[in-house]
This record gives structure tokens, C-alpha cells and sequence, in this order.
């Protein structure tokens, strides 16, 4: 079973061997390799055969958790010790903290929105964007704005109810378009507005702090599952819904249900 640290616990070595699992899935050249996460995310983030698999759904939370899954035991292939961390952006807030630093992260775009010019992730030569919605193959940040406080997040986890009716970003009530950011106090989506850059596009993958933030989301859903149970009658829609995941259909495209991934704790543990 894996444990899956905050950032700002990873020793030097454990942030070393992060950066370079990461960077040996990018130099991968068959299967699943660093660029297959990429194009899946942009696939999956509009609706594919009539379905909202990743965003604006209820399958938001459980989808990503598969394709953080599948990230983490690629990483693994190349490095079975290294596990996802986190970032907890309620405590780590700055642009040049964790995990920004330059042995980890690396830190903000140049002049606004421009490339990353610190850290592993920096210029083209050693990070070159090769699936993108946009031009430059160089990662870029613009980081600034506000980012999610505790306060928030509690209030967030508050709902007791998981998601309701129309089950879409225009959904009033629940937890989760809360968590992903279309209703206020906008949890997930803050955070990618905040950091910028590729982070803002649905190529967002491109930049590997979006799996240590998406980590952080699942850790705060695990929290809410904590609190308000693991069980398959805390994930709604239930069944017979049009354009979503009920909670026994299959997630594409990695072949397993909802309900397969509702308790994670025999797999992983956020520490």
C-alpha cells in the first residue's frame, strides 16, 4: 500500500526520484507514456459519446482518481518506490514554496504567462510540450490571484450530499460542483486559474503540478468519505441517468466502474 505524502514532507531524495520518474514517463516512447495522460485528459474533458467522463459530472471526483491510479503506477514502472505526493495549497501558498522550488516544481512563467524559466520543468529542452491546445513547446505559469483557504474547504466538505440534479456545472447544491469549482466558494478550478499557463487549458497535464494538485482534491474527497461514508450510496446518480456515470457504470477509458474506486484505502493512504 502506498502513502501519499504532502510536499512539503518529501525528502531531497524522494523529491528527486518524483522529477525523474516523471521525466523517464516522458522520454517513454510506447504505451501509456507522460503525453497518453496528456491527450486523454483533453479528450475526456468535453463529453465523449454522450457521456461527461472528467469535468462537469459526477464522475469529476472518481475519474480522476483512476487517472491519478494509472499515472502512479506508471511512475512506479520506472520507479516502484516513488509514490504521488500532494499539494496542500492551504498551507503551501507562495510562488516560490513547495512545491515550486527549483529542485522540484521549478517556479512561475516569465513576464506574464511565459515559459518556466527555473527548476527540472524549464524551457523546451527539458520539458518540450508535444500535446497542447496551443503553440508553445515550452511549459508556461502566471501565477497570482487567491487560492482555496481551510475555511473554504471545510465549508465544502460540510455538504452531506454528494452531487444533485441536473448533475452538471449548473448543479446548486451538493459537494461536488463545489469541489470542482462551478459553484461557489470554487475549490478545484481556483487553483488552476491561480497557477496559469498550461495549468488553465484542458492540456493542464502538461504542467506535472496538476497531479499534485488533483492529488490534494482526492485527499480532500477521501476526508469527505471519511465523514460521510465510503459506501456506493454516497456517490449519486444511483442508476438510470442520462449523460453521467451512475454509480455502477464504466469509467472511460479505463475500463473499471465508479464504485471500484469509491474506497481506496486498501490501495493507498494519504499521510
Amino acid at each position: 500500500m502506498g502513502n501519499r505524502k504532502s510536499v512539503a514532507a518529501l525528502t531531497t531524495t524522494e523529491k528527486a526520484n518524483f522529477v525523474a520518474a516523471v521525466k523517464a514517463l516522458k522520454a517513454q516512447t510506447t504505451g501509456r507514456n507522460y503525453d497518453w495522460f496528456v491527450r486523454t485528459h483533453m479528450t475526456y474533458f468535453s463529453t465523449v459519446s454522450g457521456i461527461r467522463y472528467a469535468h462537469q459530472s459526477p464522475s469529476f471526483l472518481p475519474w480522476h482518481r483512476q487517472y491519478l491510479t494509472e499515472f502512479e503506477n506508471a511512475l512506479k514502472a520506472h520507479n516502484p518506490a516513488v509514490d504521488l505526493p500532494y499539494w496542500d495549497w492551504t498551507v503551501s501558498r507562495t510562488t516560490t514554496g513547495a512545491p515550486f522550488t527549483s529542485d522540484f516544481m521549478g517556479g512561475n512563467g516569465q513576464n506574464g504567462n511565459g515559459p518556466v524559466t527555473t527548476g527540472p520543468f524549464a524551457g523546451a529542452t527539458n520539458w518540450r510540450i508535444n500535446v497542447s491546445s496551443t503553440t508553445s513547446t515550452s511549459l508556461r505559469r502566471a501565477m497570482g490571484g487567491t487560492l482555496p483557504t481551510s475555511t473554504q474547504v471545510n465549508q465544502v466538505l460540510g455538504y452531506s450530499t454528494y452531487d444533485a440534479s441536473p448533475w452538471s456545472s449548473s448543479t446548486s447544491s451538493g459537494m461536488r460542483n463545489r469541489m470542482e469549482g462551478f459553484l461557489a466558494p470554487n475549490i478545484h478550478n481556483s487553483v488552476h486559474v491561480w497557477i496559469g499557463g498550461h495549468m488553465a487549458q484542458q492540456d493542464s497535464p502538461n504542467d506535472p503540478v496538476f497531479f499534485l494538485h488533483h492529488a490534494n482534491i482526492d485527499r480532500l474527497w477521501s476526508r469527505w468519505q471519511t465523514t460521510w461514508g465510503f459506501g456506493t450510496n454516497r456517490y449519486l446518480p444511483g442508476g438510470n441517468t442520462t449523460g453521467v456515470l451512475d454509480v455502477n457504470e464504466v469509467m472511460q477509458p479505463f475500463g473499471n466502474t465508479v464504485t471500484s474506486v469509491l474506497d481506496h484505502r486498501a490501495s493507498f493512504t494519504y499521510v
